[in-house]
């Protein structure tokens, strides 16, 4: 990832956030990028009355700071090499501190999960922030702290797509990883067998029509053709039938069965309000694949003023 400038890391003192932090001191020396912190202490947005025989004052935020402090010391010993950098604590709501600090930056980097959602894909302070987020986010996985292996990127032939294969290149070329590049397309007979004409003249109608997908993939990455080719990439069209949770449902079991270590998709760049009860296919392959995962937005994204604080949804 050359083109990353300017990098985030977000810190909670959590293993997968220890992780996150290798993984974004090895791509910052990559091109040599400037790389910040955030820690974000989270506290309630009132202020909790003591009851009166309570034996001793509750800490004030200044004592939380001082203690997140006294914690990233430890959190600090045994990183060995890289170089630390400098951390900014910010008091208030994880999600929105974070995407703020990161705002303008070319990459966010954070663990998938907090020490309090270990048991989740990925945490809900992680998923909301490549909601918020105006870059791209990278959530490692815990235990994912060298090279990757195994790189798929999901094409779904927008714009954002290109950048999408553009970054699986560029990890791939330098963690010498395999390369998969994926669509996941509707089958047109909704999981029924092809009848009549169709049935007689093209009795392998499904084979040939995965083919003419993989075909599309191939001419989508004609520009890049030469450094595809260098890298041996394969091309996969994964067929679905399950409406519009099909989608997400292919990528997740293309993650699954391929025991990809590194999945890059595009985020959509508008809201709308099925996400707020569904989620968007993005956020529910966030959600339920164990790899890491690159969230890429859409470029008008940037430019959209309520980028950086849509509703929430769950």
């Amino acid at each position: 990832m050359n083109d990353v400038r300017n990098i985030v890391v977000a810190l909670d003192f959590s293993p997968s956030s220890r992780d996150a932090l290798r993984q974004a001191q090895r791509i910052a020396a990559w091109g040599g990028a400037t790389l910040r912190a955030i820690h974000v202490v989270d506290v309630p947005a009132f202020r909790p009355t003591p009851p009166a025989l309570f034996p001793f004052p509750l800490p004030t935020q200044t004592d939380l700071v001082e203690a997140a402090r006294d914690r990233l010391e430890e959190f600090t010993q045994g990183l060995g090499g890289g170089g630390m950098p400098e951390v900014e604590f910010r008091v208030g709501s994880p999600a929105i501190e974070i995407a703020e600090y990161a705002r303008g930056s070319d990459l966010l980097v954070m663990g998938t999960h907090s020490v309090h959602d270990e048991r989740r894909g990925v945490g809900t302070i992680a998923a909301a922030c490549v909601r918020r987020a105006d870059c791209g986010v990278l959530l490692v996985q815990r235990g994912q702290d060298g090279p990757f292996r195994k790189v798929a990127a999901f094409v779904d032939f927008s714009e954002t797509s290109h950048e999408v294969l553009e970054k699986a290149i560029r990890v791939a070329a330098r963690d010498g990883a395999s390369l998969s590049i994926v669509h996941v397309y509707d089958d047109p007979w909704s999981g029924r067998r092809p009848g009549g004409a169709v049935a007689d003249n093209m009795p392998e109608f499904r084979a040939k029509y995965r083919e003419a997908v993989e075909e599309r993939l191939r001419s989508f990455c004609e520009p890049v053709a030469r450094e595809v080719g260098a890298l041996r990439a394969v091309y996969r069209g994964i067929e679905h039938n399950r409406g519009w949770e099909g989608y997400a449902w292919g990528l997740v079991r293309f993650i699954h069965d391929e025991e990809v270590d590194l999945a890059i998709l595009g985020t959509r760049g508008n809201w709308n309000p099925r996400d707020f009860l569904m989620g968007s296919t993005a956020e529910r392959v966030v959600r339920d694949a164990r790899c890491s995962i690159i969230a890429l937005k859409g470029a008008r994204v940037a430019n959209r003023p309520e980028a950086a604080s849509p509703p929430e949804a769950s």
